[in-house]
């Protein structure tokens, strides 16, 4: 309709793609953009069993927080970056720790929905938390 440049994709290849954009985007220090491709990366993947980090972090809830608190702290700078959040403020610091969560988030549920596939950089990037104390030796 808009022209003829088009490319057809599946969804698995779209979480693939925008996992990969957010290594690099955390590589480079641009964690508002890992968050972001992260997030939807974890997104498009849809339902996935077994457990994938999402569902271990919801079940690390801490005494005094509802449900509710909890997922939305967990979630808190995702919607500020994705949705207008006047009670938070017009600028926000994002520490790398964040990027890399949401980007664990996205690989475990990716890992979880296509059967413990890793792509060659979902691997490097698991090396890489590891050597960054982000993940156990």
């Amino acid at each position: 309709m808009w022209g003829t440049n088009k490319r057809t994709v599946t969804k698995k290849q779209a979480a693939i793609t925008q996992i990969h954009a957010a290594i690099a985007h955390l590589y480079a220090k641009e964690y508002e953009c890992a968050i972001t491709l992260a997030c939807a990366a974890e997104g498009v993947v849809g339902d996935a069993e077994p457990e994938h980090l999402r569902k271990l972090l919801l079940a690390k809830r801490p005494d005094g927080l509802t449900g509710k608190e909890w997922n939305a702290y967990l979630n808190e700078t995702r919607d500020w970056l994705k949705h207008p959040t006047e009670n938070l403020g017009d600028e926000r610091e994002i520490e790398e720790f964040e990027a890399v969560i949401m980007l664990i988030r996205a690989v475990t549920k990716y890992a979880a929905r296509y059967y413990g596939e890793y792509t060659h950089e979902m691997e490097e990037f698991t090396v890489w938390c590891r050597e960054q104390n982000y993940a156990p030796k």
